[in-house]
């Protein structure tokens, strides 16, 4: 992986590209920071307004006022054991020197008129903010994740696979590396143009409207916010010259044979240095404090350029707003830094060294990355429909095998698999906008407008200030107080703070961020193996997917929802499916406990002894990190947050109790560090996922699903069926349906509920490898839902597994997500982690074969409708009976809500539905109940019907 594996060092820029660069870097990432800030403020306004709408608007003001007074207390108390900032303060205003306690309350004191003053300024903002803040999340998010992704790609943090570019030396690979990035630059611009050109046609769709409605003497508004998607192509433009600006180093390095400086790991540390990453980054100061004032100058010009760029549309006043915060966060530190040290220059800098190469190098590299771009360009595009489909997946697969950006592999095999799709389309009519009708799913509810977006960029930030904070440590101190005792104890301290971390952070990656590092570290020093110690942590994440209130589980229940359920089937509710998941989630954790525990005992690994003493002074310690779920779960069930505003709130809650509670950061040198970093992340997962997005949409243009199901059900009896009644029927799967239906097998290869369960086990496994658990679950489920139901499927059961499958499937070899994520963090080579995980995948198939194929573990819970306890009449006499090789007896008719465990969906409807004609079948008749006396009669009477 590109950025991930120790052998993947990029090469660095010559100095002015360099200088150019860094000014871009600084304004995308002060950019982000005042984008996030903004998200925060704006979910926390909408779900306090939930709760404080109805108040008076001084005790709004009031409330408002006591946080302000609440947060400055506790800075101003400071930590225990050094004094109280409280105590200088007043002695440097008031030459006072007071008592701690005394200077705390009197400094307090001083600020209520100031928190008064605050409280009313926030209160109005809040209701300021509250109209748009549904659109501040929306567009906020995809803002800072595309700044995130421009950021990401100067680092080469991009999820990518470097299988065979690994295996060559230092300068084949980086040749390979140019090839790579820039064929995956191209693709970055193909994907910039389509949504660009998507988005100009919109923008010509509202002029003409609005024309249109100024003729006609209309004045209503029209909604241009899809302007803020601009954002979009800007991003994979960006995207795209940062890998030519790599593409062409790389190619310079390999030329010139230049090799990078090793950095030695600290002497008397050699687990920190294996496994902490010999390449991995100290903690630096923000970057604006590593800057000079001309890489600052050039942050200004970016920031100027933006606003410029966007004069003139209906997004310019907050982009403008926006960037103006960014400019103050930018210039007060550079006068800060002029005003205490007298110089602009910067009193930490970051090392630069130069690649020594010769003039004939840079030609010779810049020859050969426009020429790439020239063959691609005009060689392969304007050919598409002559390739044939499996070249151009062979020559996609192999461009990410040499190290190309994964997203590059995604979205060049959509957009070559869409386009090639409609240039075949016998409307020509079609053919002139294949490259536009590829991407605009970009910018629908499959991407750009899916609410739950939101929920990914605030969860991350979440994870990575639980990260640099001492949470962990509180975490696993508390783990390892109550459970070390056990035979292999931090491994099952490392199993329960993963799955903990998982559960309110909703990210199995960002529990491999926050959580693995700490722990590996700790598993070697206690002499657990180094394969099982690294694969531990890594499938750690998967832990918790299904306990509530994981994000997930929120997300699949809201889309679950919306699906039209089939007649005697109940829609599936969320309440009830935060409940479901419990027992699997459970199912899953005591697997993994019940191999940790053997790993300790084979692996003879020391064990403690239990301290009560201990444990209540962990738990103490521990106690706001420890409550947070529980207000998460209060908050989801109550009806008080969404998904986004659980997310937000969870960053808001973290942020005050790490700066302001425990102090482990700081508002100045910390956030400003962490934002940009983590956004690094979110931008280098949403890209994949925008990616994603134009291949899955190929699927379903395609009508994937469709063929397959037909494929996998329709056997020879369908297809007789079918030309039996071709003046009805028009496809195999209506006749498969049919044929369900009368209880009867269409002969294909799915043809029961045990062999379409086992498929779906392997079908989701691969979509978990594709796509972001939010992605799969947005597009998938529409598509499975109605063929689970064929099969008589609980739903509730199918999210569950759902869910399973897609977990596993983010540590499946060789594109599993986690994977990718564990070796950016633990600076290893991907393919080295495959060996690792493979214990656990198959540990987690075994909770998925239980929790599948046991579906009472998740059928049990859900609470039962009290019409299934309603007293049954006996059969009226007289009524008919089956006969032989008629219907099987059927079981009362208690129950028309879910069928029964054992019951096809044929009788089920024979049972609870009445003929079309309106007259109940003989069937029907004598099962019917006698709800009360009066019923009675009119049932037995139209048994002779």
């Amino acid at each position: 992986m590109a950025g991930a594996a120790p052998t993947a060092k990029p090469a660095p820029f010559l100095r002015p590209l360099d200088r150019l660069d860094r000014g871009v870097l600084l304004a995308e990432s002060s950019l982000s920071v005042v984008i996030v800030v903004f998200m925060l403020f704006a979910a926390v306004s909408e779900s306090a307004f939930r709760v404080i709408q109805n108040w008076p608007g001084v005790a709004r003001i009031g409330l408002c006022a006591a946080i302000w007074l609440l947060l400055v207390g506790l800075k101003l108390s400071g930590a225990p054991t050094e004094p109280a900032p409280a105590e200088a303060l007043l002695k440097r205003f008031l030459g006072k020197d007071l008592p701690r306690q005394a200077a705390v309350t009197q400094a307090v004191l001083f600020f209520v008129p100031v928190a008064i003053a605050l409280g009313a300024l926030t209160e109005w903002l809040m209701r300021a903010v509250l109209p748009v803040a549904s659109d501040v999340l929306l567009h906020g998010t995809i803002w800072a994740a595309f700044l995130g992704a421009s950021f990401a790609t100067r680092g080469r943090k991009h999820l990518a696979i470097d299988a065979l570019s690994r295996l060559l030396p230092d300068r084949g690979r980086r040749l390979v590396v140019g090839v790579s990035a820039t064929m995956g630059a191209f693709v970055a611009f193909a994907l910039a143009q389509g949504v660009y050109g998507n988005l100009q046609e919109a923008s010509h769709q509202v002029i003409r409207t609005l024309e249109e409605n100024r003729r006609n003497g209309v004045s209503s508004p029209i909604d241009q916010s899809f302007e803020f998607q601009y954002v979009i192509p800007a991003g994979f433009l960006f995207i795209g010259l940062r890998l030519l600006l790599h593409a062409f180093h790389e190619f310079v390095a390999g030329l010139a044979n230049y090799r990078a400086p090793v950095r030695h790991a600290p002497v008397g540390d050699p687990v920190a240095a294996a496994h902490e990453g010999v390449g991995a980054e100290p903690k630096l100061p923000p970057a604006v404090d590593r800057a000079d004032a001309t890489e600052i100058g050039i942050s200004l010009a970016a920031l100027a350029g933006v606003i410029a760029v966007c004069a003139g549309s209906s997004i310019v006043k907050p982009v403008a707003f926006l960037c103006f915060f960014a400019a103050l966060s930018l210039v007060v530190p550079l006068i800060n830094r002029k005003r205490t040290t007298g110089s602009y220059a910067p009193p930490v800098s970051d090392p630069y060294e130069p690649v020594q190469g010769a003039p004939q190098h840079f030609v010779i590299a810049t020859v050969l990355v426009l020429g790439i771009l020239a063959v691609m360009r005009y060689g392969l595009a304007p050919n598409i429909a002559s390739i044939p489909i499996t070249v151009g997946i062979a020559f996609f697969a192999v461009m990410a095998l040499l190290g190309a950006p994964l997203f590059s592999f995604l979205g060049g095999m959509g957009l070559f698999l869409f386009v090639k799709f409609f240039l075949m389309d016998p409307d020509v009519s079609r053919h002139a906008n294949a490259f536009g009708n590829s991407v605009e799913d970009i910018l629908g509810n499959h991407f750009a407008r899916m609410s739950v977006l939101a929920t990914i960029p605030l969860f991350t930030l979440a994870g990575y200030i639980m990260s640099e904070s001492r949470m962990p440590q509180r975490l696993v101190r508390v783990s390892r107080a109550l459970l070390g005792w056990m035979p292999g104890g931090l491994a099952v301290v490392c199993v329960f703070a993963s799955a903990f971390f998982t559960i309110f952070s909703g990210a199995s990656g960002i529990t491999i961020v926050a959580v693995g590092g700490l722990l590996v570290p700790a598993l070697l020093r206690d002499k657990y193996p180094e394969n099982f110690s690294l694969g531990l942590v890594t499938a750690g994440g998967a832990l918790g997917i299904t306990v509530p209130p994981c994000l997930p589980l929120i997300v699949y229940g809201i889309v679950a929802g919306l699906q039209e359920p089939a007649p005697g089937q109940e829609r599936l509710e969320l309440q009830k499916f935060l409940v479901v998941g419990l027992v699997p989630g459970l199912v899953a954790i005591g697997i993994v406990i019940a191999y940790c525990v053997v790993i300790g005992v084979v692996s003879k690994v020391p064990r403690s002894r239990f301290d009560w003493a201990e444990a209540k002074a962990a738990l103490w310690e521990a106690k706001w990190e420890l409550i947070l779920p529980v207000f998460l779960l209060t908050g989801l069930v109550k009806g008080i947050f969404n998904p986004s505003q659980a997310a937000a709130f969870t960053a808001f809650y973290v942020v005050v109790m790490e700066v302001f509670v425990y102090r482990d950061l700081t508002i100045k040198d910390d956030l400003p560090r962490i934002v940009p970093e983590s956004m690094v992340l979110v931008g280098a997962i949403f890209v994949k996922l925008c990616a994603a997005t134009v291949l899955v949409g190929y699927f379903v243009q395609a009508q994937i699903a469709d063929r397959l199901f037909e494929w996998l059900t329709c056997g020879p009896p369908a297809m007789a069926y079918m030309h039996a009644h071709a003046d009805s029927i028009g496809t195999c799967r209506e006749a498969v349906d049919i044929l369900g239906q009368q209880g009867q097998s269409a002969g294909g290869l799915i043809d029961s509920k045990l062999s379409f369960l086992i498929a779906l086990n392997f079908f989701l496994l691969l979509i978990g490898m594709l796509m972001d658990i939010f992605s799969a679950i947005v597009v998938v489920v529409p598509l499975i839902a109605g063929i689970a139901l064929h099969f008589n499927i609980n739903p509730y059961h199918l999210g569950i597994v759902f869910l399973m499958n897609l977990e596993i499937g983010y540590l499946m070899p060789p594109m599993g997500l986690n994977l990718f994520i564990a070796g950016f963090r633990f600076n290893r080579p991907v393919p080295d982690l495959y060996k690792m995980v493979l214990p656990f995948i198959a540990l987690f198939v075994g909770a998925l074969m239980i929790v599948t194929y046991v579906p009472s573990l998740t059928t049990f819970a859900i609470p039962r409708p009290t019409a299934a306890n309603a007293p049954v009449a006996a059969p009226t006499p007289g009524a008919a009976t089956p006969t032989p090789g008629g219907p099987a007896e059927l079981p009362p008719a208690g129950n028309c809500d879910t069928p029964g465990d054992d019951e096809s969906f044929e009788d089920f409807m024979r049972r609870c539905q009445p003929a079309e004609d309106g007259a109940a079948t003989d069937a029907d008749a004598a099962v019917a109940p006698a709800t009360d006396a009066s019923a009675a009669p009119a049932d037995a009477a139209v048994t002779g019907g």
